[in-house]
């Protein structure tokens, strides 16, 4: 699909483009396997955390809490991700993933992907994209934050 106009020039379209193709990229490579890519979405930020609660990871992930719930039911069900009540509120529930070979597998495709999709970019021009993208996202969290206020 070739990109003209205007609105489809300007930074932030892009970088939904390339959230859009990407997410339709792994999600197609990831089916095989058995997991979503929202699923690996979860699992990629449960990687990260101990004990995180349901409720953050929704936030982080942007989602309803109910729309994590089916997703987090699906982990479980493939053995990837415990749940544990909080002994202080039983509402509360702590979610920490589990060691599984499937998440070795899953991790593995997804660093195959990232090559594939850097090929031909040299190392410094990715380090200062990364930089780039790391800036606009804190950009964004202060937008969001100021209107909050």
């Amino acid at each position: 699909m070739a990109v003209t106009g205007e609105t489809s020039d300007l930074l932030i379209s892009r970088i939904g483009q390339l959230s859009r193709l990407s997410a339709q990229v792994i999600d197609e490579e990831l089916r095989p396997l058995g997991i979503s890519y929202q699923e690996m979405r979860i699992v990629g930020l449960l990687m990260g955390e101990s004990g995180i609660t349901q409720k953050a990871l929704a936030k982080k992930l942007s989602v309803r809490p109910a729309t994590l719930s089916v997703a987090i039911t699906r982990l479980e069900q493939q053995g990837l991700v415990t749940r544990r009540l909080s002994s202080e509120d039983k509402r509360v529930q702590y979610l920490t993933l589990k060691a599984n070979k499937k998440i070795s597998t899953v991790d593995s495709r997804l660093q195959e992907l990232e090559s594939e999709m850097c090929n031909d970019i040299p190392a410094k021009d990715l380090k200062v994209a990364k930089a780039v993208i790391g800036k606009l996202i804190n950009n964004l969290y202060a937008t969001l934050n100021h209107s909050k206020e």
